[in-house]
């Protein structure tokens, strides 16, 4: 465990802070080069990629205050918790970054589904980066286990000293290789949305079946997390897409200024 890179004085760079600063670093390279490949506004796309920044650390904070915390907490002194290091929720954030990009999106008139498209290496790519800080700081790690591969994490938040599933671990090398995937088929010739949705059934079958070995918050529904819950969702929204695509009967060149081609009829 690193969860400090250096400390002077009272400054201090932690290592999850460290991944989350590279997780917008890289994420930025890759959308603006998918945004130059679809010839897409750099600037709009620069200000929608501002607005998932504070849309996503804005949501990934109140969902994690709101599964964490009592509401009476929260009630008696909102601003303490909101303005308090660390704690930050994937899907909070996730959501939280949608509605401000689908705002401007809406505005600017460009389907939500060509920037999901443009975003969607990005996405998977940061969340696998992001899950290195949390492996580095001992968060989000899973339930007790015997495994050969089992870790402690005695500085952990929460530290435990008995060897446990490093989910972040799992999610690390699950969601680069779904980044490699996504990444090779990127250019295929497919109606807007379709690779988002890939995106939406990868990311949310990883979730919801790593929740099954990870500490986590339990939802209302019996024997679910409230991440799994929403994982589901996620894949069925993807599912929905993909089948709308695929009933439409049409596709979209991505590679060539979105020009429109018909699917192939079968032999």
């Amino acid at each position: 465990m690193y969860p400090e890179i250096i400390s002077v004085g009272g400054f201090t760079i932690s290592s999850f802070g460290l991944m989350i600063a590279v997780c917008f670093i890289v994420g930025y390279w890759l959308i603006m080069s998918e945004a130059k490949r679809k010839n897409l506004d750099d600037k709009l796309i620069s200000n929608m990629f501002l607005a998932a920044m504070i849309g996503g650390i804005a949501g990934a904070k109140v969902l994690y205050i709101f599964e964490n915390v009592p509401l009476s907490e929260i009630l008696s002194d909102p601003l303490t918790h909101l303005l308090s290091r660390g704690g930050l929720t994937f899907y909070g954030g996730f959501i939280g970054a949608i509605v401000l990009v689908w705002t401007m999106a809406y505005r600017n008139k460009i389907s939500m589904w060509v920037i999901g498209d443009m975003a969607s290496p990005a996405l998977a790519l940061a969340y696998s980066i992001g899950r290195v800080g949390c492996l580095l700081v001992g968060d989000d790690y899973g339930v007790p286990s015997n495994l050969p591969w089992a870790m402690a994490f005695p500085k952990g938040l929460p530290p435990t000293d008995i060897p446990v599933h490093p989910t972040q671990l799992y999610e690390i090398i699950i969601m680069f290789i779904a980044f490699l995937f996504i990444w090779r088929i990127r250019t295929l010739p497919r109606a807007a949305g379709w690779l988002f949705s890939i995106y939406l059934i990868i990311a949310g079958a990883e979730r919801f079946f790593i929740e099954f070995v990870r500490s986590t918050t339990p939802s209302p529904i019996p024997n679910m997390s409230v991440a799994q819950v929403t994982a589901i969702l996620l894949i069925i929204a993807g599912a929905l897409k993909l089948y709308m695509i695929y009933a439409s009967g049409e596709t979209r060149d991505n590679t060539s200024g979105g020009k429109k081609m018909p699917r192939k009829k079968k032999a």
